[in-house]
């Protein structure tokens, strides 16, 4: 029926009618679907059925990366208008951690960005939190997630609201987020810190070297504003040569502004003078800037012209006639602060301290206030001439000035020879007081001091707390390479790897240095496998594998070389030669020791060639030799070590040192070849090289073996008295052993008391070659009686600790008074403390009873620990 109605109709309208009015319908139509397809393309239900071709997807996303760095993966893209309307409805309700909850549910990559238009609300929301510091714990999983230009606009909006506060917290947010500053974002906070000197301190010591000039001329109209002349110097200390004439005239000319044009000009011609003063006494030619300070005197005097002249006599080490022109300036009321600090410069350059202390305390009486550069140049040199008494002196007289110590105080203190643990702690009590934050600059210096004075678990402290402190600064890889090498001396090999994770989480370049640093402390600790792998690790990226170098090679080396492992020395050095790292001479040393320490002394002639034909070749040094000769010394190739010293005295290049000396004779020991010995040692005197103890030692264990025992003892006394040689245990044990080995018991027994007379301990090593040998001499009494003087119980003479006698030499003892059961024995071992606890007090019982003349030599019994 409806059908039937419609066509009746249609046929009732006249057919021109019927085709406009069917257009009219086609066109509604397709508006509708038209309208349709935008609404639903805009609301993303289209996006997943919509087929991209593989090039114009990749387009795609080349140019998403070129506006965001935005990888395919990770987080959403701006499009996704879901999660943005998400965020940015929690964060307009207040409910940051909702907001923060969601960015991290859809985070899949860590190095993504937060959408554009989402971080700056975030980071605007978080910066006027109440409750700042848990929302910034929140956060921690956003470091390096926060575009440069999102931090930029809150920062630019914060400031042109003149809200210091806000951008106080952006500042620390920047640090702790790991967020690059453009140079628009350094300078709106230098535009909102105008008058917080603090805050721009810490501002101009984050920016590295050079400073932008844009940024450098806001600090320094601040400064000028603020007569802060320390903050000043250390601008312009930090811009490029280039930027710092312009910016000198620049603030030169605002102090000297004046309504009086005729006045405003003459101030200019001062400045461009001074300017010129000051490069000469730079350069070292105080008489052409003395002449330019003369003309300008005899037109118009200024204290800028005052100042710069006697900047230029302090450069050059004029004092007196900068005390000269001082006194003019005083005179003629051209002298300020900055003419005062000067002078004290001065008189701290020419070490006359009471005379720069005297000028500080006239700063005040005459109407100025003393600045923290009056007395930093004073307080440097006492710190760096250990002068506790001046430091701490000079800081009372700083802090009743007015002058609060600051960052650059603590630093001055901290990098001084103050090394006491009184000291160290009393200056760190001067850092937790500073108003200001912990700084990377101040906390480098604090970590170099407290590795220096090896209070690593104050450095320890500080460290987990810097980070959450409200620091801007991220520490730098020197600082990070001290410290890992601080705490790998310390053995905790736990916080180097905290470290060097730390460092790579915080997007720190390491340094050939630092690498350096990390290599040897897990070397050092033996873990040298894991420094392998960690330089396999640095090796496979195109951007760290130039810091592993021959250096770091050398020191992985050198851990397997020390552990024996010779079978991963040589895998080691194939890869260097894979690789293309050349190695130098400590490379084939180290190589070389591992082949001396093994007995892989066969190895050697494939090594030599390997350094003949580097390029360039590399040459043999003294440790070269010396390890040759070592090596076929211990492998019993005495002729062999003979013949390398041979060659390397007909290369003229280097000479046999005591080192190799030793060596020789030391091979010539193990082979009994007394001749060549004494041949060796007549030659090592003849080249004016001094035997020492462990030369003696050598001498006298070969001429003791070969019943030369008297020609030991004079070589002993030769020696001692040619060459002041104070003779130590250990060569008084190799005589006694040699007195024994000739059957001169009553003789080495002799040396014993001698030994005591000296003031020298004879070790458990002494004692037991001369129990060992007054056994074999069946000299049984003489035996009890020196084990009872190893044991501290019969000879008041021996001092120091009880030496006592190994296991065999006490048991060889005891079976010659008859056994353990034997009631000399057990009289011994009650004396000695080596009885068991059972039969200790029937021991001393059966002791009381016996009568004096049946007593054993020494002293009564005594029970001993």
């Amino acid at each position: 029926m409806r059908q039937q109605g419609m066509f009746s109709i249609v046929d009732a309208v006249p057919l021109d009618s019927a085709l406009e009015l069917m257009r009219i319908v086609w066109m509604e139509v397709a508006i509708a679907c038209f309208a349709a397809i935008v609404y639903f393309t805009m609301t993303g239900w289209l996006s997943p059925k919509i087929k991209k071709s593989d090039k114009s997807a990749k387009m795609e996303d080349v140019e998403q990366g070129r506006r965001r760095k935005v990888a395919p993966q990770g987080l959403p893209c701006e499009a996704d208008s879901n999660l943005c309307q998400l965020v940015n409805k929690a964060l307009r309700q207040g409910k940051i951690s909702d907001a923060i909850a969601s960015l991290l549910a859809h985070s899949t990559v860590d190095t993504d960005y937060i959408p554009a238009n989402v971080a700056p609300r975030l980071l605007m929301a978080a910066a006027k939190a109440s409750n700042f510091e848990e929302v910034m714990v929140e956060m921690r999983d956003f470091v390096g997630k926060i575009e440069p230009r999102s931090l930029e606009a809150v920062v630019t909006e914060a400031a042109r609201n003149k809200d210091a506060e806000t951008c106080r917290r952006l500042h620390v947010m920047a640090g702790l987020l790991s967020v690059s500053m453009s140079q628009q974002t350094l300078e709106a906070l230098a535009q909102a810190y105008g008058t917080d000197v603090t805050c721009l301190r810490s501002l101009v010591e984050e920016c590295k070297a050079p400073l932008p000039r844009s940024f450098a001329k806001i600090v320094l109209q601040a400064c000028a504003k603020m007569k802060e002349v320390d903050l000043a110097s250390e601008v312009f200390e930090k811009v490029s040569d280039s930027d710092t004439a312009v910016l000198r005239k620049m603030i030169e000319n605002a102090v000297t502004q004046s309504t009086d044009p005729t006045a405003a000009a003459l101030a200019k011609d001062a400045a461009s003078h001074a300017r010129e003063i000051r490069m000469c006494g730079k350069s070292g030619d105080l008489q052409a800037a003395l002449q330019l300070f003369e003309q300008k005197v005899a037109t118009n005097s200024s204290p800028i012209s005052y100042n710069a002249i006697l900047e230029a006599c302090v450069a050059c080490g004029d004092l007196d006639r900068a005390l000269e022109i001082f006194s003019k300036a005083r005179q003629e009321g051209f002298a300020d602060v900055v003419s005062y600090n000067t002078i004290v410069k001065g008189h701290v350059a020419q070490g006359d301290v009471t005379a720069a202390k005297a000028l500080v305390a006239q700063i005040s009486a005459s109407g100025f206030s003393p600045t923290h550069a009056s007395f930093h140049s004073i307080l440097n040199y006492f710190a760096s001439t250990e002068d506790r008494n001046g430091v701490w002196s000079l800081l009372d007289d700083m802090q009743a000035s007015g002058v609060s110590p600051n960052g650059v105080t603590c630093s001055i203190l901290l990098k001084g020879k103050l090394n006491s643990s009184s000291d160290v702690d009393r200056i760190l009590g001067i850092v937790r007081k500073l108003e200001e934050p912990l700084d990377e600059v101040l906390f480098s210096t604090l970590a170099e001091a407290c590795i220096r004075t090896r209070k690593l678990d104050v450095l320890a402290e500080y460290m987990s707390t810097f980070a959450h402190d409200g620091n801007r600064a991220i520490l730098t890889a020197p600082t990070y390479g001290s410290m890992m090498k601080a705490f790998g001396q310390m053995h905790d090999v736990k916080r180097v790897k905290e470290l060097w994770e730390d460092m790579v989480k915080r997007g720190v370049q390491p340094t050939a240095i630092t690498l350096g640093c990390m290599v040897e402390a897990l070397v050092m600790n033996r873990r040298t496998e894991d420094a392998w792998v960690l330089a396999s690790e640095l090796q496979s990226c195109d951007s760290t594998a130039p810091l592993v170098n021959t250096v770091i090679y050398s020191t992985i080396l050198k851990g397997f070389a020390n552990a024996k492992e010779t079978n991963k020395v040589m895998d080691l050095y194939a890869e260097m030669k894979s690789r293309n790292i050349q190695p130098n001479t400590i490379t084939f040393n180290t190589i070389l020791n591992a082949f001396a320490q093994c007995g892989a002394m066969h190895r050697v002639a494939a090594l030599l060639e390997d350094m003949k034909t580097a390029t360039p070749p590399v040459e043999p040094d003294i440790v070269t030799y010396s390890t040759l000769v070592k090596g076929y010394c211990n492998s019993g190739n005495l002729d062999r070590a003979l013949c390398i010293v041979k060659d390397m005295q007909d290369e003229g290049k280097n000479a046999p040192d005591e080192v190799m000396y030793n060596s020789l004779l030391d091979g010539c020991s193990k082979e009994h070849r007394l001749d060549e010995a004494l041949k060796l040692f007549s030659e090592m005197k003849s080249n004016g090289i001094a035997p020492s103890n462990y030369t003696l030692s050598i001498m006298v264990k070969l001429l003791g073996r070969c019943r030369r025992l008297k020609q030991a003892l004079s070589l002993v006394d030769e020696v001692r008295q040619e060459y002041k040689v104070k003779v130590n245990i250990q060569v008084y044990t190799c005589l006694i052993q040699a007195c024994f080995n000739n059957r001169q018991a009553s003789q080495a027994v002799a040396l014993h008391n001698q030994i005591l007379e000296e003031g020298l301990f004879p070790d458990e090593m002494t004692y037991s070659a001369l129990v060992k040998g007054c056994l074999q001499a069946s000299l049984v009494d003489k035996a009890v009686h020196l084990v009872k003087c190893a044991y501290g119980v019969a000879s008041p003479n021996a001092g120091g600790r009880p030496a006592g006698v190994n296991t065999r030499s006490l048991d060889d003892v005891v079976s010659a008074l008859g056994g353990k059961q034997n009631e000399k024995a057990k009289s011994l071992l009650g004396e000695i403390g080596k009885l068991p606890r059972h039969e200790a007090h029937h021991t001393m019982r059966a002791d009381r009873t016996q009568s004096k003349s049946n007593n054993a030599v020494g002293a009564p019994w005594r029970r001993r620990s």
